[in-house]
């Protein structure tokens, strides 16, 4: 221990002594193991932290496919088949998004949340961390109303009160108690606060319920069933299904993902390879930054060889002088591990902005990339290892002296190097070259892929936009009229804002992972092939949403504000729409209707307007498929009012 002390003071001693090679082995560090640093610690953000969920590794969530489309959620159909007739997970759990109005606690606030099944939790392996989980009673129809909070909620509205448990819940027009708190981090199925029970029986719903594909499914594995195989045994049961009920389910299949890959939005499984090709690339720009210290260390040993040499003469084995040397290294190491640490802080918000990955459940954890316990044990393993990569080379050669008397002799006259220094220093000039070329054509693949997706044609301006959703109450708008009449006074409003463009309503917020489709049938086009059943994005858009949007009309006309009830219904379609619904047919003045068959309840729509296609929401962002528009003055619905603002300036600049 004293002799590693005193290594100690002379490394440092030795180094103090050498500001200018001190500083450049320092920075070179201090870059690369930093790069080493930031990036690890997005990996364990991302791929290893641990999540609010009981062995995670065993749990799916699956998606309805259909060919042509990105995925959708799952139907109460299909939840039914999976989980009766499947044999490869001990359980399955359903969830729906909801959005709660929350009273009565400070400020109203619009909350998300999700009516849930009480095996959701189960499946999930969630207990709350206050109080007690739903009941089979409470899940039934009719039964109790009573809600679980999450943690973030108890702590900003209730002040972490455990009091609160029993306590009512004011949500919009009705009053549930609550009787959990689940742990913290825990927000599934997209940022959830609030969850109630589902509270229905699957099978006493109407068909067009049970179809609709509104709800995110989870499962658990049996142990030692792959996903493979699980995945392999629900596609046979989905062609069953379309066998089934071939109105609803023809043409669609399923797919099981890994539940930390679905909450990171990642469905095609492309985001861990990312980052390992990312740690990679950074792992190269390490080994060039050792390549680069030995460098100058086996030129500063030139400059030290008398030194050791005399050292050598006096006694000194060949293993104390390279200890020594090996000592020094392990300090620039550490030295520069720190400077590295201090440099990742500052690169890890540059990543976290440019990076196209967020989280959409257990967003508090996964969107939260820092420095923590786990990311400083690495960078000071990296340290270690990199003063001993590019100290033992060079501490081995400068304490190797096979004839003392001719160096001795020479002293100071001698400046040159031996072959095997020489050689040595090609090697490693050479070794960067060849990593700094892979480096360089990783960096130009990348930058590409980057312009590309930069360059995207999303079909509408998406900068200075402004967002904000209302659910109207049914209590105070208890008519489509009055709900209508809010929506004209309420744009009417923000466009005479300063600062305002212009401003419509449309039932999905872009680029948010929601989105709304219904089944259509096309009067005068093709017959539905079995194996498919039309399907399109539904906007109900107020006048001016698409021209506010920036949305390039082909031909035709757009939603206006003679597009009335008691007027015509009309319908403005994408390309993509007019293309499957009539191909190489005109699709101006031709009819549709929503559902398929017809909807009785709903008339036929004239298509006024065809605008070029759009990618505004997730489901559609590398596939075109068919949207249509419909007029809000027109189109009874319930769905929340979602306004989208134009600014001239920074939207934030507007917020409240």
């Amino acid at each position: 221990m004293e002799n590693l002390i005193n290594d100690l003071r002379y490394g440092v001693r030795s180094l103090l002594k050498r500001k200018a090679f001190t500083a450049a082995a320092v920075l070179t560090l201090a870059l690369a193991i930093g790069a080493n640093t930031a990036v690890f610690s997005v990996a364990n953000t991302l791929l290893l932290r641990e999540l609010p969920v009981h062995d995670i590794d065993r749990l799916v969530f699956s998606f309805a496919l259909r060919e042509g489309f990105d995925p959708f959620n799952n139907s109460l159909l299909e939840y039914s088949a999976y989980s009766q007739r499947s044999r490869s997970f001990d359980d399955f759990g359903l969830a729906a998004y909801r959005q709660f109005n929350l009273t009565g606690r400070g400020e109203p606030e619009r909350v998300e949340g999700a009516a849930i099944f009480a095996s959701y939790l189960t499946a999930l392996g969630v207990a709350p961390l206050f109080g007690r989980a739903f009941t089979p009673e409470e899940d039934r129809a009719g039964g109790s109303r009573v809600a679980l909070i999450g943690y973030g909620l108890w702590q900003r509205k209730f002040g972490g009160d455990l009091d609160v448990l029993g306590q009512p819940l004011s949500l919009g027009e009705s009053s549930h108690t609550i009787i959990g708190i689940l742990p913290q981090g825990f927000d599934m199925p997209i940022r959830a606060e609030i969850w109630v029970p589902l509270a229905i029986d699957v099978d006493s719903l109407p068909m067009a319920q049970r179809a609709a594909r509104a709800s995110f499914m989870v499962a658990r594995l049996k142990a030692g069933v792959a996903i493979e195989q699980a995945d392999t045994e629900l596609k046979t049961i989905a062609e069953q299904l379309a066998v089934e009920h071939p109105d609803s389910n023809r043409g669609w299949s399923i797919k099981l993902v890994p539940l930390r890959q679905q909450a990171l939005g990642d469905i095609e499984g492309r985001l861990r390879s990312t980052i390992l090709a990312l740690l990679g690339a950074v792992v190269f720009l390490l080994l060039i930054g050792c390549a680069n210290v030995a460098n100058l260390l086996l030129a500063h040993g030139i400059a030290r060889e008398k030194e050791i040499v005399l050292r050598r003469a006096l006694g000194a084995s060949r293993w104390r002088v390279a200890r020594q040397l090996l000592t020094e290294s392990l300090l620039l190491a550490l030295t520069g591990g720190l400077a590295g640490v201090l440099l990742a802080f500052w690169i890890i918000p540059l990543l976290v902005r440019f990076s196209p990955v967020r989280a959409i459940a257990f967003t508090s954890l996964l969107n939260d990339v820092r420095i923590d316990a786990t990311v400083l044990v690495f960078a000071t393993a990296v340290s270690i290892i990199t003063g001993l990569v590019f100290g033992l080379a060079p501490a081995l050669r400068a304490s190797r002296t096979d004839n003392l008397f001719p160096v001795l002799k020479e002293g100071g006259r001698r400046t040159g190097q031996s072959l095997a220094g020489r050689r040595l220093l090609k090697a490693l000039v050479i070794s960067e070259i060849a990593v700094a070329s892979m480096l360089l054509a990783g960096a130009g693949l990348m930058i590409k892929s980057f312009e590309r997706l930069q360059k995207i044609d999303l079909g509408f301006q998406p900068s200075n936009l402004l967002t904000a959703q209302v659910t109207l109450a049914g209590a105070r708008y208890p008519d489509y009229l009055r709900r209508v009449a809010f929506v004209e006074q309420a744009l009417e409003r923000i466009r005479n804002t300063p600062g305002v463009m212009a401003a419509g309503t449309t039932t999905n917020i872009p680029l948010t992972p929601n989105t709304f489709d219904s089944f259509y049938t096309a009067e005068g086009g093709p017959l539905a092939k079995l194996s498919e059943v039309p399907v399109t994005a539904h906007r109900v858009v107020s006048p001016g949403y698409l021209e506010m949007m920036g949305a390039s009309l082909v031909k035709g006309r757009l939603i206006s504000e003679q597009d009335r009830a008691g007027s015509l219904p009309v319908v403005v379609v994408s390309e993509e729409f007019a293309r499957r619904a009539w191909p190489g047919q005109e699709a101006l003045g031709r009819r549709v209707r929503p559902g398929n068959p017809p909807a009785p309840n709903r008339p036929w729509l004239t298509v006024v307007g065809v605008v070029k296609d759009v990618k505004e929401d997730i489901a559609n962002f590398r596939n075109d498929r068919p949207v249509w528009y419909v007029s809000y003055y027109q189109f009874e619905n319930t769905f929340p009012v979602n306004l989208v603002v134009r600014t001239g300036k920074d939207p934030e600049s507007l917020g409240p």
